[in-house]
């Protein structure tokens, strides 16, 4: 095990918690621990500041990542199942923080207002606005859009192929660009109107 970072009493608190819902997220298979474990890791970083002064909700201060580094040394999973629930919770996150957060602080904080598995999703449950109007979607749309298939593709069951450690480089590759996308999204609608 690594070194223990200073942690307040609360953050150790969500720590503990949190090495529970992974270990019980593993040994379980259970959804629910996932979700309730994304919910802990969102909490966890409004107790974290980035550089800026703000809670850390991007989760990149190394105040953080040591904490959740902590978190899944504590569950003792392997370091396999590590890295497979640390990409199942990372959506679960996106969703409280889509949720918790407007399109304007998400984009702020870099980070992407689209749900990565909306196009599959949308696909599944029939034609969208676009679709049944004829109407094309916008510049902006198809931008997001783009960056949604792109993570969905990494992350879809055809794309077992790549190890996890390219997967994860894949991964960390397109988290970087939802930012520029978002900002590219921003600028075309301004432009737009």
């Amino acid at each position: 095990m690594g070194a223990q970072p200073d942690l307040t009493t609360r953050q150790a608190a969500l720590v503990r918690t949190g090495a529970d819902l992974a270990r019980t997220a593993v040994l379980r298979e259970s959804l629910d621990a996932k979700q309730d474990l994304g919910r802990v890791l969102v909490e966890l970083r409004a107790t974290f500041q980035d550089d800026k002064g703000r809670a850390d909700y991007a989760g990149k201060s190394q105040a953080y990542r040591s904490a959740v580094t902590a978190l899944y040394e504590a569950s003792g999973i392997s370091r396999e199942d590590s890295k497979r629930l640390q990409g199942s919770v990372r959506h679960q996150v996106g969703i409280v923080l889509r949720r918790e957060l407007s399109t304007e602080q998400l984009t702020d904080y870099g980070l992407s207002a689209q749900d990565r598995n909306a196009p599959r999703r949308k696909g599944a449950s029939g034609p969208d606005a676009d679709q049944a109007t004829g109407a094309p979607a916008s510049l902006p749309d198809r931008v997001a859009e783009l960056h949604a298939l792109a993570v969905a593709l990494v992350d879809s069951p055809e794309a077992s192929t790549l190890d996890t450690e390219t997967a994860e480089k894949v991964r960390a590759v397109l988290a970087d660009t939802a930012a520029a996308c978002d900002r590219l999204r921003a600028r075309l609608t301004t432009e737009a109107t």
